[in-house]
């Protein structure tokens, strides 16, 4: 944690008190709110998205839907939340204005300590315990993509993915998240207790569904039976956007030298936010309909529009940008090569393959969206959102550019997005600097880069063999190859500005 400002006093339920009257305050009475709701992922977009709305839904409808946070892995949140009687704030950043809000919407944390202390079974335990309450109605969840444990290029179970091998051994002692989620429910059916829904909010394709996969896959390895009484579980899948940059301690400072409090639970975003819910059985949940959220039939246009639109915007560029030796986002947008690229990669080969959105102007989304990534208050790292790609790349640009490519579109803008995570994943700096690849599957990119970095050809035909990321019909495309591997050479002569302005000029 860093160094609080002398005098300042640390955020908790009697400090709020002295916050600036600026700072906007719950909007209903705390004191009364009960659990309803048990979140897995308690981590900074969580607290910036759902929590807040969660917070609009109980100053206009009150009922228990008190926020329960989960953390099956770190960070610790008995340090940050858990010591500050469960408050924070969060900070909307746009054009030099800052606006600050209290939120009060979770009302109790709890961590799953490392297998390494002794500690570990109780603390499991007791999130295992908190998730089978009765009270909880709803289990949420942002465990980022890795968290499914999921094949990529499938959705379906990863079933050599070392906690699910595990989980089948253990189960009453999980380490996964589905491994959690399915040995909360096989307490509730033991106790005869009513199951909840349970709603992801990650950026996974069909989340819900794919969540359901997950956990019924690994149900049948461990009880056939208790897999069959499942069934009848409510998976929601959702469509969440809000850019919420990791929280540094800049941010905590400044917090504490404009308010006079510490909040080490605070958190960053921009002002925009959207929420969509598939609830065709009309689950019980907080009243986040009537304060903007949008409940659907079907959310797969909204969640193909943002993945492919913002998302793809993000990861087609933010690994160019690194290999550019640029630190955030909004640099990258800020120069003029990579707006101009990343709008016509959209408008050209993305946009054409979209379906058609209820209710959303897709051209305004588009120019909505470059704005957003452009915002300079924000200090969103390339790093940061090329973290985990191997688990993105699929809805983000791999979809899109399968669509064009079936249609006879041009790809090379989505060519040129896959090269940059290619040399990324692979640690292939133009300039040989070291790039720190944060990604489940570093250890075999890292390796084929390390062997075949020198042959941008031979790099790129064994990384579109990685089956589960990739599938098998790219690998079988030669065109795809051979464009591929002139890109990844480009990458490897060159920062990645010049070669997206290249491919502009040749364009």
């Amino acid at each position: 944690m860093s160094q609080p400002p002398l005098g300042a006093d640390r955020l908790t339920t009697e400090t709020a008190a002295g916050l600036p009257a600026s700072v906007q305050r719950p909007a209903y009475d705390r004191t009364q709110l009960k659990p309803g709701i048990l979140h897995l992922g308690d981590g900074a977009f969580h607290r910036c998205h759902q929590a807040e709305w969660t917070d609009d839904a109980l100053a206009g409808e009150f009922g228990a839907w008190g926020i329960v946070g989960v953390n099956l892995r770190p960070p610790d949140l008995s340090n940050t939340l858990g010591a500050q009687s469960g408050l924070f704030c969060r900070e909307l950043r746009e054009d030099g204005a800052v606006t600050r809000r209290l939120v009060g919407a979770e009302v109790a944390h709890l961590s799953v300590l490392d297998d390494a202390y002794d500690p570990h079974r109780l603390s499991l335990i007791a999130a295992l315990e908190a998730a089978a309450d009765p009270a909880i109605r709803l289990i949420t969840l942002t465990v980022t993509e890795k968290g499914y444990c999921h094949i990529p290029a499938t959705g379906e179970l990863d079933l050599a993915h070392p906690d699910v091998v595990y989980d089948i051994a253990n189960p009453r002692r999980p380490r996964s998240v589905p491994g959690f989620i399915l040995e909360a429910l096989t307490l509730r059916l033991a106790r005869g207790l009513p199951l909840p829904a349970i709603m992801s909010c990650d950026n996974v394709p069909d989340n819900g569904a794919t969540l359901r996969r997950a956990v019924l896959g690994l149900a049948a390895r461990v009880d056939a039976a208790t897999a069959k009484r499942l069934t009848g579980v409510h998976f929601l899948n959702t469509m969440v956007d809000r850019i919420v940059p990791a929280t540094e301690d800049r941010d905590i400072q400044r917090f504490a030298r404009d308010t006079g409090i510490v909040d080490y639970g605070l958190v960053v975003g921009e002002p925009f936010r959207m929420w969509v819910i598939e609830d065709t059985h009309r689950c019980a949940m907080p009243a986040w309909a009537a304060v903007g959220a949008l409940v659907v039939d079907d959310v797969r246009p909204y969640e193909i529009l943002k993945m492919r639109v913002l998302n793809g915007i993000q990861s087609n560029v933010c690994q160019l940008g690194l290999l550019s030796d640029l630190e955030f986002m909004a640099d990258v947008m800020g120069r003029e090569t990579f707006e101009v690229f990343a709008r016509r990669t959209i408008l050209d080969e993305v946009v054409p393959g979209l379906p058609a959105v209820p209710g959303i102007d897709v051209a305004a989304y588009v120019e909505q969206s470059i704005r957003r990534l452009k915002n300079p208050d924000l200090r969103h790292g390339t790093l940061q959102i090329s973290t985990d790609g191997s688990q993105k790349i699929r809805q983000r640009l791999l979809e899109p550019l399968r669509a064009a490519i079936a249609a006879g579109r041009p790809a090379s803008g989505l060519l040129l997005g896959v090269a940059g995570w290619m040399c990324y994943a692979g640690g292939l700096h133009w300039r040989n600097a070291p790039i720190d690849i944060r990604d489940p599957k570093a250890a075999v990119t890292a390796d084929i880069g390390r062997r075949l970095g020198h042959d941008p050809q031979a790099f790129v035909s064994e990384m579109l063999g990685l089956a589960d990321i990739f599938g098998t019909d790219l690998a079988a495309n030669a065109a795809v190859g051979r464009a591929l591997g002139k890109l990844v050479g480009g990458l490897r002569a060159a920062p990645g500005v010049e070669v997206v302005a290249a491919l502009l000029r040749a364009h």
